[in-house]
């Protein structure tokens, strides 16, 4: 779409496009639908066809988004025979079509989500860039959803390499952070702990705190799996941290939980009274955030512990 000109003029199209964001945004959905509408009829009228589809595309994200998949369809339909005679579209066309195999994938018509990202994969290959790593993780998570972990596996690899070659960091972790899921699954604990510790660092380089956090903590259960007490306790406990900068305070009680499990393994690596400093603090967050069904089974875990404890 056009931007909007400050200083001499404006798009109105996109203009009335992005009164459709914000309505969407704030929960709106009628009135955002009535101006990525308008703003879709405006383009046409203005011959700008591209335009036209990337509306209509912002539109059936948002259907997507509320589960609305038969009208997602028709829209994104609509999409492509918007630009099915363009010469210059070709991103846009790609685009339409990774949509069109994320609402297939949403219904469970998963043979057909996934010719579909594969017929986005061979119109995309010579040209590559990022959206042909979006096409590749796209196909890895409705492999994911069959049932074939090894298939997801090699497609997140292609995304990842193709994220990297383009520098864009968040896409590549997040990719990473999957193949690491398998991995773990495969019990190819070793892989997958290079993989997370690269994740770790891309979301460090572009300042993602969160990510980086929920990197470390996805290390220390990793590690708390193999019996690395030591390296477990020191990657949550920085998780806790970053947790707690950013105030994610669900993510945080849980990884005081993990935390607490580890100090609790035994008397010889752990430190029984720094785990019911944890399990009490972990209560605490899920009560502060009224989550009783949490809250209740970790004073429950924490009762057990204080039990064997004294069997002992």
């Amino acid at each position: 779409m056009s931007e909007i000109n400050k200083a001499k003029y404006v798009d109105i199209p996109a203009q009335v496009a992005q009164d459709g964001d914000n309505d969407w945004r704030q929960g709106m959905y009628p009135s955002a639908r009535m101006h990525y509408s308008r703003a879709a009829q405006l383009y046409n009228e203005k011959e700008d066809y591209q335009g036209e589809a990337q509306v209509l595309n912002r539109m059936a994200e948002m259907e997507l988004s509320l589960e609305e998949y038969e009208q997602a369809e028709k829209i994104l339909d609509n999409s492509l025979e918007v630009v099915k005679d363009l010469t210059d579209a070709e991103s846009t066309h790609i685009e339409t079509l990774i949509l069109q195999s994320k609402v297939y994938t949403a219904q469970y018509k998963l043979e057909k989500a996934l010719s579909t990202i594969k017929q986005a994969e061979k119109e995309f290959h010579t040209s590559g860039g990022i959206l042909l790593g979006d096409c590749y993780d796209q196909e890895a998570y409705i492999h994911l959803v069959m049932g074939n972990e090894a298939k997801a596996l090699d497609a997140y690899e292609r995304a990842a390499h193709i994220f990297a070659e383009e520098h864009t960091g968040l896409k590549e972790a997040s990719a990473l952070r999957s193949m690491a899921r398998i991995e773990m699954k495969f019990q190819n604990y070793e892989r997958a702990h290079d993989l997370l510790e690269r994740c770790r660092e891309l979301y460090r380089e572009n300042g993602d705190l969160l990510g980086e956090a929920s990197s470390l903590s996805a290390i220390g259960c990793l590690r708390y799996i193999i019996r690395d007490i030591e390296k477990a306790r020191k990657a949550l406990m920085k998780a806790v941290y970053l947790y707690g900068k950013v105030s994610h305070h669900f993510a945080e009680a849980e990884a005081l939980l993990y935390l607490a499990r580890v100090e609790s393994y035994n008397k010889e690596e752990g430190d029984f009274e720094r785990a019911k400093s944890h399990y009490k603090k972990s209560i605490e967050l899920y009560d502060f955030l009224q989550n009783e069904t949490m809250k209740n089974a970790v004073v429950e875990e924490y009762d057990n512990f204080l039990k064997r404890e004294m069997m002992k």
